[in-house]
């Protein structure tokens, strides 16, 4: 009733308009519209005299405390993803509340209790969620937090810590995905997975990761691949095995010792790709096909070769290279070309 007999008012200071608009006010807030709470508020201000509008204005800025307490008393009764979304309503009505009337400190407490709030959300919330093994949510919730330029510095490097658990995490379930495919005889998924781990890793900004975790997920990479790498060796797959153990031989955080083992095996790759293609190379030639037999021969030459790119000493290659040499001469090539 008392919206439409406002409705039908002129416009203009008015003592009674200002206090038939505040008691619209008080009962939309007692009916939990708060947004039309504010709405009416706001008109009660408008419509007063210049002398009563400061009373109007703390009425506004009472409501919009309340609004925020009962926000963020009802925060905690959420989902910790849900939490923040409540949280950040709390701190908007704080914000409405010091526009019309700025610096009260009832209000200002109300905000820095609520920014304290979202903080400690968005902890609980990433951390949730890394528990149950989302990253890339975590992350997302994480990096939104650790963009807004009012996060204070304490929680800021806890957040980095969390930040970087996500990417170890991630990388360390997808090698566990890889290994359990390797176990299961699927290999080549195996790989994409170990490939998908690495991308990751290498999308990492440099300062996320300490150098202590990032060698750990290394060391993890590392070892998905030089595994994967051993066991086609093992099966005589010469051409399957290079490809992973040449991932692994690129991760130099290993050690000496592991490197070492790793070279060795890109060696025995080389080895064996080596006399298994010479011997279709040689078929090719005895068949009349001398110039595909050729080109075959300059492209297992080269493969050889890239050994040395991987840090493989000539020493270490001297079979690969003895045999590619024999195959040369037999073709009337020049090897060293």
């Amino acid at each position: 009733m008392a919206e439409q007999a406002l409705a039908g008012l002129q416009r203009g200071p008015s003592r009674e308009t200002a206090a038939l608009w505040s008691v619209v006010g008080l009962a939309k807030q007692a009916l939990g519209d708060d947004d039309g709470a504010h709405a009416a508020l706001e008109s009660s201000i408008d419509a007063a005299l210049d002398t009563e509008r400061p009373t109007y204005r703390r009425h506004l800025a009472t409501h919009a405390l309340e609004a925020a307490q009962t926000r963020l008393a009802r925060a905690g009764s959420h989902d910790p993803v849900d939490r923040m979304a409540v949280i950040r309503t709390a701190i908007a009505w704080t914000e409405r509340g010091l526009a019309a009337f700025p610096g009260d400190p009832a209000l200002g407490a109300a905000r820095d209790a609520s920014h304290e709030a979202l903080w400690e959300a968005y902890e609980h919330a990433a951390t949730t969620l890394l528990q149950r093994q989302e990253f890339p949510g975590a992350r997302q919730i994480l990096h939104e937090a650790l963009d807004d330029p009012r996060l204070p510095p304490a929680h800021a490097a806890g957040l980095r810590g969390l930040l970087s658990g996500t990417f170890g995490g991630e990388i360390g379930q997808l090698t566990a995905q890889a290994i359990l495919g390797m176990q299961e005889g699927r290999e080549s998924e195996a790989l994409g997975v170990l490939q998908r781990a690495e991308e990751l890793l290498a999308a990492i900004p440099a300062d996320t990761l300490p150098p202590t975790r990032r060698d750990e997920v290394d060391q993890r990479l590392w070892w998905g691949y030089a595994e994967l790498g051993s066991r086609r060796l093992d099966a005589g797959d010469y051409e399957e095995a290079l490809d992973p153990l040449v991932h692994a031989l690129r991760f130099t955080s290993i050690g000496e010792e592991r490197q070492a083992e790793t070279r060795a095996a890109v060696v025995r790759a080389l080895e064996g790709i080596a006399a298994v293609r010479a011997l279709s190379i040689r078929r090719l030639a005895e068949a009349g096909s001398r110039d595909e037999a050729i080109v075959a021969a300059g492209e297992l030459n080269e493969l050889v070769k890239r050994g040395l790119e991987l840090g493989i000493t000539e020493d270490e290659l001297v079979a690969a290279f003895a045999r590619v040499r024999r195959l040369c001469e037999e073709l009337g090539m020049d090897s060293r070309a």
